[in-house]
């Protein structure tokens, strides 16, 4: 449950909404930019901090008439690039702003590295933010968007950044009409939509990422509600089924353990917690070097991708897990399988097994990808 700290520090920042897509030209800027007129005729003071035109006409003339920020050069190797100034939109101060692509990687030299960034800044500024967003560039579904549809997925931001909008819209329209915009050169030049008509945007990739994003936006909608039950006095002193990953200081499978976890979080809306339960001959002086910075991959993963990391001490891994899920109202716990063979493991014993026997309430899923040592 959140602490009341936080919903009033929640106050004072800005709002954030994105319009959520899964796939470019789906209509997400044209979408943001005509509720940015509704809101002007409203007497709302808006600005387009950053907004992608694409040389698409219907944004540019959705463009006209909303005040533009000029963009900030940054010099790098002899070249300039645009980026969004948010320093300046922050003194410019007006109370919403327009943000385009906020998965986006600033140029080196910038002030921060990611546009998500900066519109974590601008809204601790009190400056309410309305952006947008394509599904395959959350963390936690990157690697399967790769996998399926063959395109690195390069620029990426965590679901916490998901997490944090206080209003997520879909923007839908059909594999077809979609497929027809790239035909009549209104997303890209007719050369370049050749190519990704045959490619990303084939019928099976699109439908693999509208299922993806309307999951997504699903997700979204079960978070909002259950934050507010959580605020609601009746359900003082609850919290909601949360999950749990427990990994070990050897990072083995790690990122497949937690990205399982995190989704099966998404899904239900709930909490997903990385834990890492540290015994005496795993401490700092003692672990190996190469070993130890893969440990602290993972959990930097496990935070971009919106888990909370729990680092705790024990000697006896299964107890402390059972006494932290308890704790936490953990109903899913995530374990690799052992790479011991059967007779190995029980010569050894199994902490998998003691936490089975000792945690009332909470279901096991142990993910079996590494091979058994013999």
């Amino acid at each position: 449950m959140r602490e009341f700290s936080d919903v009033l520090a929640r106050k004072r920042e800005g709002s954030l909404k994105i319009y959520l897509g899964y796939a470019a030209g789906v209509g997400k800027t044209c979408a943001m930019l005509q509720e940015a007129h509704n809101l002007l005729r409203q007497g709302f003071d808006v600005v387009a901090a950053y907004v992608e035109p694409h040389e698409r006409p219907d944004t540019l003339a959705l463009l006209e008439g909303i005040e533009t920020l000029p963009p900030l050069r940054v010099s790098q190797g002899g070249a300039a690039f645009p980026e969004m100034d948010a320093e300046a939109l922050i003194r410019r101060a007006p109370q919403i702003a327009l943000v385009d692509e906020l998965a986006h990687t600033n140029a080196p030299g910038s002030q921060r590295e990611k546009r998500y960034q900066d519109v974590l800044e601008i809204l601790s500024h009190g400056i309410n933010v309305i952006g947008t967003l394509n599904v395959q560039h959350l963390e936690s579904v990157a690697e399967r968007v790769q996998e399926a549809t063959g395109v690195a997925v390069r620029e990426r931001l965590p679901d916490a950044f998901l997490a944090r909008a206080d209003q997520v819209v879909t923007v839908d329209v059909s594999k077809e009409d979609l497929r027809e915009r790239l035909r009549q050169g209104k997303i890209y030049k007719p050369e370049q939509a050749e190519r990704a008509l045959r490619n990303f945007f084939s019928y099976e990739n699109l439908s693999f990422l509208r299922e993806l994003c309307l999951r997504e936006a699903s997700g979204d909608q079960m978070r909002k509600i259950e934050a507010q039950a959580l605020l609601s006095p009746e359900a003082e002193g609850h919290a909601a089924e949360a999950v749990m990953v427990a990994i070990s200081s050897n990072p083995t499978d790690a990122e497949t353990l937690i990205r399982k976890a995190m989704r099966l979080a998404s899904q239900m809306g709930s909490r997903c917690y990385v834990v890492y339960v540290q015994r005496q001959r795993e401490s700092p002086e003692r672990i190996n070097a190469a070993v130890q910075r893969g440990l602290q991959n993972n959990l930097q993963l496990a935070v971009r991708l919106g888990a909370e990391v729990v680092e705790l001490e024990g000697e006896d891994v299964a107890e402390t897990l059972v006494n932290f899920a308890s704790a936490r109202n953990v109903r899913h716990a995530f374990f690799g399988k052992s790479r011991l063979t059967p007779l190995r493991e029980r010569l050894r014993g199994s902490f998998i097994l003691n936490f089975l026997y000792d945690a009332v309430g909470v279901d096991v899923h142990i993910v079996n990808l590494t091979p058994r040592e013999v």
